[in-house]
């Protein structure tokens, strides 16, 4: 059985794609992610999750999407 996780959350900066050596697309992102709870002080926090994104999608999501834009993540 395989692992899967969908994270939906914002994004911190504008996405920007690097080509390596070899010819493959890369764009690093991170989302910033509000908690569905309170900690005990009232209030949700907010985790930053690093992602990293190859070839097709990492052109995609740099030519469409933006600085808070709400994104979705599965991997």
């Amino acid at each position: 059985m395989l692992n899967n996780v969908i994270i939906v959350g914002r994004l911190v900066d504008d996405p920007v794609v690097k080509t390596l050596d070899s010819g493959l697309s890369v764009c690093n992102v991170v989302l910033a992610v509000t908690r569905s709870f309170k900690n005990p002080d009232g209030e949700y926090d907010t985790d930053f999750i690093s992602c990293v994104l190859w070839k097709g999608v990492a052109e995609s999501t740099a030519e469409y999407c933006k600085k808070g834009d709400l994104v979705g993540i599965k991997g």
